[in-house]
């Protein structure tokens, strides 16, 4: 991810930073190896149909939740207990960004380490067995820990600066044993994509998120975190093809979320449509004015022009293209105010989030200051474990899952009042059973005294004052509308 301090910094002080990462070693596991290469291909729960992500019941589904990411040794969030994903569950969190370092994955050329991948994908069990879908992320802030943030490891960093380090990569030098450092970093892509989609995580996965904001390098003469028009629909696209071709050789059906450069929204992205059905678009927003920023300080009236231009850019690419669209990271500080709008601009488009992040990880590099959903690192999710105007931020009423064509959504937060309207219609491509059930996460954290759900075109399944409130449409084609508000 990208920060206050990333994006602030002096670009010469940026390639002054440095830390050295931990490398895991490599241990074989034989048994995961074996059961990787038997695998067809993972079944997935959760598919692109046109502009939207459907579930294995025709349903549009919403997802809201944090990354959970740990950039240094143990390279996965080690903390982090089915407590956690109770915690998240509870409080309507169903979907998480999870990420890979490369240089965890493969300390020494062409040699992975099986053991921190066991690790990683018990993670992701643990989340797919609380029904928390996870996007999976190779993760990588400014190059590697040589140019102060991680990803990559010393082996591929061959440039003099991260933007050199770059280029390297896009050219594919050659690196130890003469092999392209870009042909080995696809060829772990297809090693970690045989192992997950062995596991029983695998069904319930969003998909997989190929790189995390890449920067251009030095031959395109782009400047960091500027448009790169000519760097996206060349280089960077070329590199998505490999990465998409090598991914689908496994067998792997799961949608694949390619990234533009980190722009923020300047312009639109100039990525090309991939001819792989099950691709989509990924895509992070930061106002520059929150990554100061604390809960006392509002910046959603200064943001707010910025945001609806950044994220419209965003959001017209995934239009342009016809596919559905991830937020995949924001907010980083405890702007309250920002997050809450942020939250709402989403939700009202139907768009899915995750918003940086669910831990502090004040020693991971590349980081914000007050980042960090939790009080503190070392305890479990909880109420009392939590910053609570952030969690109040973050903690809305929203559709889970839409039986149908999704219409108008809204919250008002002065009021408490969410209102929600659909066609009991699947969307062009999907198909939805009689009687497939709408869900609605209520939360107690919003309405602690209970709420009343009015309901036109449909009639309610759930009991009483559920925190998933589901309806089932009265007929075919139906025009569902839903208020939810405080009792």
């Amino acid at each position: 991810m990208l920060t206050c301090r990333v994006r602030r910094a002096t670009w010469p002080a940026r390639l002054a930073l440095g830390a050295v990462l931990a490398l895991l070693l490599p241990t074989a596991v034989p048994s995961l190896a074996t059961a990787a290469r038997r695998s067809p291909g993972a079944r997935t729960d959760i598919s692109r149909v046109d502009s939207w992500l459907v579930d294995r019941q025709g349903r549009v589904v919403e997802l809201h939740g944090f990354d959970i990411i740990r950039k240094t040794a143990p390279f996965y969030p080690s903390h982090f207990t089915a407590k956690d994903a109770d915690f998240l569950v509870r409080n309507g969190f169903t979907g998480v960004r999870i990420g890979l370092i490369w240089s965890a994955v493969e300390p020494r050329p062409g040699v992975y380490d099986d053991r921190y991948l066991r690790t990683f994908i018990r993670f992701a069990d643990l989340l797919a067995a609380h029904r928390i879908h996870a996007l999976v992320d190779f993760h990588q802030d400014a190059w590697s820990a040589s140019a102060g943030g991680d990803g990559a490891p010393r082996w591929a960093t061959l440039g003099n600066n991260l933007l050199s380090d770059f280029q390297a990569f896009w050219d594919n030098r050659p690196g130890p044993g003469g092999v392209g450092i870009q042909t080995r970093f696809v060829a772990a892509w297809r090693h970690v994509v045989r192992l997950i989609d062995a596991s029983p995580a695998a069904p319930s996965l969003i998909g997989l998120d190929p790189f995390n904001e890449p920067y251009a390098g030095t031959k395109s003469l782009c400047a960091p975190f500027v448009p790169c028009p000519a760097f996206e629909s060349g280089p960077l696209a070329a590199f998505y093809r490999r990465v998409i071709k090598a991914i689908r050789s496994t067998g792997d059906r799961h949608v694949i979320f390619p990234e533009g450069v980190a722009q923020n929204g300047l312009a639109q992205p100039s990525l090309p449509r991939f001819g792989d059905p099950q691709t989509a678009f990924s895509f992070h927003y930061y106002c520059p004015l929150t990554q100061d920023a604390t809960a006392v300080q509002p910046t959603d009236a200064a943001c707010q022009p910025l945001e609806r231009h950044g994220i419209g850019s965003f959001e017209s690419f995934a239009a342009r293209h016809d596919v559905p669209a991830i937020l995949g990271e924001f907010s980083c500080n405890d702007a309250t105010d920002d997050n809450a709008a942020m939250v709402d601009a989403a939700d009202e488009r139907y768009t899915s989030w995750m918003a940086w992040m669910y831990y502090a990880a004040k020693d991971d590099p590349a980081n914000c200051p007050g980042q960090g959903l939790l009080r503190d690192d070392a305890r479990p999710g909880s109420l009392a474990n939590v910053k609570t105007a952030k969690l109040g931020a973050f903690e809305v009423p929203y559709p889970q899952a839409i039986a149908g064509t999704p219409g108008g959504y809204r919250y008002d937060r002065t009021s408490r009042t969410m209102t929600l309207s659909y066609a009991a219609t699947a969307v062009p491509g999907a198909t939805l059973a009689k009687g497939t059930a709408t869900v609605v996460f209520v939360p107690r954290f919003v309405y602690r005294n209970g709420y009343r759900a009015d309901v036109s075109g449909a009639h309610v399944t759930s009991r009483p004052g559920a925190q998933r409130l589901t309806l089932v449409s009265d007929r075919h084609g139906a025009t569902v509308t839903v208020t939810v508000r405080p009792r």
